[in-house]
């Protein structure tokens, strides 16, 4: 089996073989995807299409503690998105596209004595137009260092002044500049599926390959998502359209499929799916904080992301947070708000819960009693409002404390000098 054979001969050779049409802008925007990933350990990184990356990594060597350390990351971050690859390393990028090309998979690259094996590279894995291959058969020439013995001015007669300019870069003899990668602002991702998708839950494994990706660019860039927009492609053109909120930025993919799954569920496909398309415009830059550095912050990364999951499954509307209200009237200084809303923050002097409404207490001792006698601590809080608007309070809120340890929160009706039980500490 050989590159160029018709399909007839090819599946003559292997009544098996399973082909798949090609699908070039896929590629090159598979290659994009994975050239904004590979930012994170070069700020030089080249395009050498249809299917390489070129990384200059001179620079990040003792960054990264060496070559073999930064070969592992590259390694298992491609392998976590099912990706096979294979290294080259050379001082130009020509060599080392070449070595990436002939190398196995396995095989770590080797720098050594790179010059020796470029000259053993064999002619026919190089990529090569099929005129050029043709003709270096026929003179009989099956790898490179036998090529760079001839004549180069006889080479170029031959060949073409390109030919024979592409050897002396590969060899270091002549410069290579390359342009530089520059990364899309936001992220765009298309799949044209070979078959139809006709139950949702049948998304999930092309969500899973989408949201790899967008995870990849995200970590390129430095960057945190805080919603997702799936698009779905119907038969007959219809198209439907599904947002993801996230809670808050971020770039795990896995949260990110467990909250789409969520949506997923309450969401019914109008008709068979032929195309699934992810963007993200709504990009943040993460920080220490967002990352949970060292350990800190996990907890309420866990928080949002089941805020986020409850609010794909339940709806938007059904998840709400207790919030700050600026009045001085404890029972009217909370309300319910959509999660993300920004409100007052919660004085420290007060409780976070109060009784639903306020217990009377009885005195004993001039003292209030609440199944063990009550120690009034600090001072007072006056507390009178609400005059406009009927529900007129006069009090004077207490923190107290009893035997037990337990922490009240009391007010002394400033009329009778009644006594009331509000809130409790936690």
């Amino acid at each position: 089996m050989r590159s160029g054979l018709r399909r007839s001969a090819a599946q003559a050779l292997a009544a098996q073989l399973q082909l798949a049409r090609r699908q070039p802008e896929q590629e090159a925007a598979l290659l994009a995807n994975l050239a904004t990933w590979a930012l994170q350990f070069t700020p030089t990184v080249c395009l050498d299409p249809p299917a390489g990356l070129l990384l200059e990594i001179e620079g990040c060597l003792q960054y990264f503690q060496g070559l073999e350390r930064l070969r592992s990351l590259i390694s298992a971050g491609l392998a976590e998105m099912d990706l096979p690859v294979r290294l080259g390393l050379a001082p130009t990028p020509l060599a080392a596209s070449w070595f990436a090309l002939t190398a196995d998979e396995a095989a770590p690259p080797c720098f050594d004595d790179w010059q020796h094996r470029l000259q053993q590279l064999p002619l026919a894995a190089l990529p090569w137009p099929t005129a050029w291959q043709d003709s270096l058969r026929e003179l009989g020439l099956r790898r490179l260092g036998e090529l760079l013995q001839l004549p180069h001015a006889e080479l170029a007669l031959r060949f073409g002044s390109d030919f024979t300019q592409m050897l002396a870069q590969a060899c270091g003899q002549q410069p290579d500049p390359r342009r530089p990668f520059i990364p899309p602002e936001h992220f765009a991702r298309r799949l044209e599926l070979n078959w139809h998708i006709e139950q949702v839950e049948a998304l999930g494994f092309i969500a899973r390959r989408l949201l790899q990706e967008l995870a990849a660019f995200l970590l390129g860039r430095g960057l945190g998502v805080q919603q997702l927009r799936w698009q779905l492609g119907h038969e007959g053109g219809q198209r439907s359209e599904l947002l993801v909120g996230l809670g808050q930025p971020t770039r795990a993919a896995e949260a990110m499929l467990a909250i789409t799954r969520e949506r997923l569920t309450r969401f019914t496909l109008p008709a068979a799916v032929h195309s699934v398309a992810l963007l993200a415009d709504s990009l943040h830059r993460l920080d220490g904080e967002a990352l949970g550095l060292f350990g800190q912050g996990q907890a309420q990364a866990d928080f949002q992301l089941l805020r986020a999951r409850l609010a794909a499954r339940l709806g938007e509307d059904a998840v709400r947070e207790l919030h700050c209200v600026a009045d001085h009237r404890p029972e009217h200084a909370w309300s319910s708000r959509p999660p993300a809303t920004s409100a007052p923050s919660l004085r420290s002097e007060r409780p976070g819960w109060l009784l639903p409404m306020p217990l009377a207490l009885e005195t004993r001792a001039e003292r209030p009693w609440y199944g063990e006698p009550l120690t009034l601590l600090g001072r007072a809080e006056r507390i009178e409002s609400g005059w406009w608007d009927g529900a007129s309070v006069a009090r004077d809120y207490w923190q107290a404390e009893g035997p037990s340890g337990r922490r009240y929160w009391l007010y002394q009706q400033r009329l009778d000098g009644a006594w009331f039980l509000h809130g409790l500490f936690a």
